[in-house]
């Protein structure tokens, strides 16, 4: 009995490797494929204007602040609710909230009312772990300290932030009115 050799002699296993490798590169030139080196380059991240012009007749914008902190300062002084837009300059969703929600007449009239923030994530990375944001964009809606009263991730419908921001601007003018009447009664 004749046994089968436990290894491959190298000299074969070369030689047959480089007939297979003509093999293969002779059919890649055959079929027409193209073998390229190339690295894969990512477009540059574009701005995103937050300052949208509405779409409706007239024109106007959204006022922001940037960043999270100076949202809350301002919306305390000054004792409206706050709408906070935690976005990214790469994030082609926050470009679509920004052309189309935020850009809404009804939606523009409303931010009179409200201190709007805007939040950067490359920029202000540290706001977004703090209100535990992680996806872009996220809407905040909040009070006037900082409770949050309503989230959304992605691109929330127009109709859908108009009515929850009427909402909310009810319930602070109702709170400030009871305040008012607290005071006026000591």
């Amino acid at each position: 009995m004749s046994s089968a050799p436990s290894h491959i002699p190298i000299g074969r296993w070369t030689a047959g490797g480089a007939v297979a490798g003509a093999a293969l590169l002779a059919f890649i030139a055959w079929s027409g494929f193209e073998v390229h080196d190339e690295a894969v380059l990512r477009p540059a991240p574009r701005a995103v204007r937050m300052n949208a012009v509405s779409t409706d007749q007239g024109t106007g914008a959204i006022e922001y602040v940037e960043g999270y902190e100076a949202g809350l300062r301002r919306a305390a002084a000054e004792n409206r609710p706050l709408l906070v837009i935690f976005r990214a300059a790469w994030c082609r969703w926050c470009a679509e909230l920004a052309q189309g929600a935020l850009a809404d007449r009804r939606l523009v009239d409303l931010s009179r009312h409200f201190v709007c923030a805007v939040v950067d994530a490359d920029r202000h990375a540290a706001d977004c772990r703090r209100c535990g944001v992680k996806e872009f964009p996220t809407v905040l809606l909040a009070s006037s300290s900082g409770e949050e009263r309503q989230r959304w991730t992605g691109c929330p419908p127009v109709d859908e932030l108009v009515a929850a921001m009427s909402s909310g601007l009810s319930a602070t003018r109702m709170a400030a009115a009871d305040a008012a009447g607290a005071d006026a009664t000591r």
